[in-house]
């Protein structure tokens, strides 16, 4: 083990790997592989899987310094990416990934916030313009020959979910369809350097066949994430673990492979766990101990530390009425399948006071202490300010 000045806590937790840790990012080797050689053959690529099976870690922990690397045969390595999710405006939010300084413009400073949102403003002019508007918008920007640009969409399965709820359908549907048919131009033509990567759970599949053209784009690009190996999980464990700067008993990494199984969606159950299995370690620990069976039993394990934790936020709330409103946003941001399982219902806060009819002030404390560094239950991240229009929604369903 190091010096406890440089150990750090390695597991994100509930949240998904952000780019620049993919020093912690163990085991997808394989698989990170496979993606390089699926997006050379196909500009789409859609990498698919079940919730928790770990997308968006694959693509920006993976796919992505693999790019940076040169590691894709047939392409330079310089790439400008352009990281977005759909919401309940597609075309403006691509519009504004697009604007993101140093993505089409290298002149933009990320303090001018004027100057961005007027390029902001010029790119959804171009999107809504033609079903041409990303290759049209690149081919203004001018970027070198040997530069690539790769648009990422993250949890595509919100264009479903947001058009559901829309109260102008039909204007939603509009918006969507052209955004769809931007993607899939980008990627059929040969003018520009354009790739596309879309992340999407498994369940929502079918409903890409309401967009001419998607289903066959996604059959020719489509990654199903596998199943990770024993010998995989082993290494996502031990790996960060080794990194952070602690050691690991054989007793407990043999007690947790044997609890996550081969089960994908318990990818984050697992990475909470961890999480909080390292800081009760970092508590309480004897001199050259590593992780052990005690610390993770401590914190519940893997059945139980979701919920403790979310107890002790919910119990750290200092009034009855506080925890009243909170189990109401909660019931307002999760709905029923038609199987009965508990899904993501991502609402705007403003939405989320009306339906409720929680004050707002207690909506932004009740969201600030479930999304709060070491936590992560609720999103956008702690990093963000929270708007009226601000969308709030739970990191995974397990909660």
């Amino acid at each position: 083990m190091v010096g406890e000045d440089v150990r750090f806590n390695p597991f994100p937790g509930l949240r998904p790997f952000e780019e620049d840790e993919d020093y912690l990012f163990f085991g997808r080797e394989k698989q990170i592989d496979e993606l390089l050689t699926k997006l050379r053959t196909s500009r789409f690529l859609a990498v698919v899987g079940t919730s928790g099976s770990g997308k968006s870690s694959l693509v920006k922990c993976g796919l992505l310094p693999g790019l940076y690397g040169g590691f894709m045969a047939g392409t330079s390595s310089s790439w400008r990416i352009a990281t977005f999710r759909p919401g309940s405006d597609p075309l403006l939010n691509l519009a504004e990934a697009l604007a993101t300084p140093s993505v089409l413009y290298d002149h933009l400073d990320p303090e001018d916030t004027d100057s961005i949102q007027m390029h902001t403003a010029m790119l959804a002019a171009t999107l809504n313009r033609s079903k041409r508007g990303v290759v049209d918008a690149v081919a203004e920007a001018r970027l070198p020959e040997d530069e690539n640009l790769l648009l990422v969409v993250d949890q595509f399965e919100e264009l479903f979910r947001f058009n559901r709820e829309e109260r102008n359908q039909a204007n939603e549907e509009r918006k969507s369809h052209a955004f769809v048919k931007l993607l899939l131009d980008a990627a059929e033509q040969r003018e520009q350097n354009i790739f596309i990567v879309i992340t999407m759970r498994s369940d929502f599949l079918g409903d890409c066949t309401q967009f001419r053209g998607l289903p066959e784009a996604i059959n020719d690009g489509q990654y199903l994430i596998p199943r990770m190996t024993r010998e995989e999980m082993k290494d996502a464990i031990t790996g960060p673990v080794a990194v952070g700067g602690s050691d690991i008993s054989n007793i407990l990494l043999t007690r947790l492979l044997n609890d996550v199984g081969d089960r994908m969606d318990q990818l984050p159950v697992l990475q909470h766990a961890l999480m909080r299995t390292w800081e009760k370690w970092e508590n309480d620990h004897e001199d050259g101990e590593g992780l052990d069976l005690r610390h993770y039993e401590a914190i519940g394990t893997m059945s139980e530390a979701l919920s403790q934790h979310a107890d002790e936020i919910y119990d750290s709330l200092k009034t009855e009425e506080l925890k009243q409103h909170c189990e109401l946003v909660f019931k307002a941001i999760t709905e029923k399948s038609e199987g009965g399982r508990g899904i993501r219902r991502p609402t705007r806060i403003s939405e989320l006071v009306e339906i409720t009819g929680v004050p707002l002030k207690d909506i932004v404390i009740i969201a600030e202490a479930f999304r709060q560094h070491g936590c992560r239950f609720l999103m956008p991240p702690p990093d963000e300010p929270l708007y009226e229009d601000t969308i709030l929604d739970i990191s995974h369903e397990s909660l």
